[in-house]
């Protein structure tokens, strides 16, 4: 018999979520989701009233309370983004979890290409618009791992553009706030078509062998996905 499929929770239990996430983190979450919408429903009825209409009035606050609704939503993103951004900061893997929240026009795939526990470095590889993007966590210790990794990827496919974005908080690095836009400002440079042979020739061939010792994960400390993206 086959699974019914899983219901999306509803959106109040999505900010719910969000909300409960946050204000332990925050201490303006709150201030802010009430004096924003107060402010706006306030300058609202003030412009209704500068009318001297009734009807003004009514369509001045309806407008209003939905444009405070949509600032209390839009705050409660923006800061629920920046608490989980901190918590998610130095975690090995971070960088996946935001890479593969990308919504459209981006494959990265859930294993690494390359691990190197001892210098706690980790190396990611995503295909998309732009070609090959490589995910470098661990600084100046990933560079031979991405090197490695750079010039087998040329071999395999040939012309297509490789980018290197180095994830942390060192100089020349990628904040994980940053690395979405990252990701996606380089110039198109494949099809959709394109994409899928490029992902089916890697996938072909094949990784390297990960020097992972047995009875290490080093994507352990790697924060739940499907929680970021609220799932």
């Amino acid at each position: 018999m086959a699974k019914e499929p899983e219901k999306k929770p509803r959106w109040y239990k999505l900010v719910a979520q969000a909300y409960k996430a946050t204000a332990p983190h925050d201490k303006w979450l709150l201030p802010l989701m009430i004096g924003i919408p107060v402010l706006v429903i306030g300058l609202s009825v003030v412009i209704g009233l500068l009318f001297g209409s009734t009807i003004v009035l009514v369509y001045s606050i309806i407008f209003g309370v939905l444009t405070a609704a949509l600032a209390a939503m839009y705050t409660l993103t923006r800061r629920f983004e920046k608490v989980m951004y901190a918590r998610m900061d130095g975690q090995i893997g971070a960088s996946l979890s935001i890479a593969q929240g990308i919504r459209s026009g981006w494959q990265f795939a859930d294993d690494p290409i390359s691990v190197d526990p001892r210098g706690r470095s980790i190396v990611f590889r995503g295909v998309g618009k732009s070609g090959v993007v490589l995910l470098a966590e661990g600084g100046t210790a990933a560079q031979k791992q991405v090197a490695a990794a750079n010039r087998r990827i040329t071999k395999l496919v040939p012309g297509v553009p490789v980018h290197v974005i180095y994830v942390g908080n060192r100089d020349g690095d990628i904040p994980l706030a940053k690395l979405s836009k990252a990701i996606r400002g380089n110039k198109k440079a494949l099809t959709k078509s394109e994409r899928g042979a490029v992902i089916a020739r890697l996938d072909a061939i094949g990784g390297q062998k990960l020097p992972v010792p047995k009875g290490v994960d080093p994507l352990r400390a790697r924060p739940d996905r499907k929680a970021m993206r609220g799932r």
